[in-house]
């Protein structure tokens, strides 16, 4: 029997089941938002399917690109992920996806703890400094 394309299986789909078939669906879908960076169902299903492989780093970058997609939009999406998945983040990733509920993620933006797994992130860490 052939299996369908990781982009055209659903999250719910027996396929999941198996580790290595849904690593390589997380695996897509990270460079289909890349391209897409607005397609709000890649990332919720990004967010779950980290959340169901229980990869912490996953999640928080999937989290992150999420809060990024959204900005100050969508405060009942990033509030239903975050609390979904809140068990399998560290304290410091859950301060500060919480801390940024309301106004989302900049691309610009210092993050803080670092999100590796982020692909909509320029990379940036650590604090802000003041304007001089």
């Amino acid at each position: 029997m052939e299996r369908p394309e990781p982009a055209f299986q659903t999250p719910d789909s027996g396929a999941l089941h198996l580790r290595g078939e849904a690593g390589r669906l997380l695996a897509h879908l990270e460079m289909h938002l890349v391209r897409q960076p607005d397609d709000l169902t890649g990332h919720t299903r990004r967010v779950m399917i980290a959340w169901r492989l229980g990869d912490p780093d996953a999640i928080y970058g999937a989290l992150v690109d999420l809060f990024i997609a959204l900005a100050e939009r969508g405060v009942g999406l990033k509030s239903a992920m975050l609390s979904r998945t809140a068990l399998q983040l560290g304290p410091s990733q859950r301060r500060f996806l919480a801390s940024h509920l309301a106004s989302g993620v900049r691309a610009d933006e210092p993050v803080q703890p670092p999100a590796s797994r982020s692909v909509l992130t320029r990379g940036l860490v650590g604090m802000a400094s003041p304007a001089l």
